[in-house]
């Protein structure tokens, strides 16, 4: 029943993507480059945890790096032609945290109905193919930043955004990205206990 509201939510999401609307909260270049000594070890301390946890076999990876909540990511994967979707969530924010050993990670991995794989696969292609070719995080120093990556035979494409316009398409659907990310956590604990 939740997947069905989901995918129901994802259609909408892809009937309002309309020039317009799309074009007020569009996703720019990954900056991972020309960075400060401390994001760069910030990065590469979130680069190894992803590597470690979620592995590089994935179709679509969604990564939250707030400025002062816990990090998550939940990526789809296809096996078999089944889609499952992996969780991982921080039990604190990595930057503050004195060591990457020191954090705690709740993990979940679910199957998703093939329909509603689909449609998230095909919503975060249009965000990430339609991306600016600059670079925009400009002096933005806290907020939420979300980073999009498409895996398409080991290429992978990525776009950043901080914190999206409130009512665009792309904000809809990190929020869609983050009720996926409750369901998995939900639907695992249920199924552990």
């Amino acid at each position: 029943m939740k997947k069905s509201v989901l995918g129901i939510l994802l259609l909408l999401s892809i009937f309002t993507l309309n020039g317009k609307a799309f074009a007020q909260s569009r996703l720019s270049l990954c900056a991972r480059f020309d960075v400060t000594p401390q994001l760069k070890s910030y990065y590469n301390s979130l680069d190894s945890v992803l590597q470690t946890q979620l592995g590089d076999e994935y179709l679509f990876r969604f990564t939250v790096m707030p400025s002062f909540d816990p990090e998550y990511a939940l990526q789809i994967e296809s096996v078999e032609e089944q889609y499952f979707l992996k969780v991982i969530l921080f039990d604190k924010n990595l930057w503050y945290a004195k060591d990457a050993a020191d954090i705690n990670i709740d993990e979940c991995f679910i199957e998703l109905e093939t329909e509603l794989a689909e449609l998230v696969l095909y919503l975060s292609r249009q965000f990430v193919d339609n991306k600016i070719d600059s670079v925009s995080i400009g002096g933005v120093t806290d907020g939420d930043l979300y980073q999009f990556e498409i895996n398409e035979n080991g290429v992978i494409s990525c776009g950043q955004i901080w914190q999206p316009a409130p009512d665009s398409p792309l904000n809809r659907f990190c929020l869609l990205c983050a009720h996926l990310k409750d369901l998995c956590l939900t639907e695992n604990k249920s199924n552990n206990q």
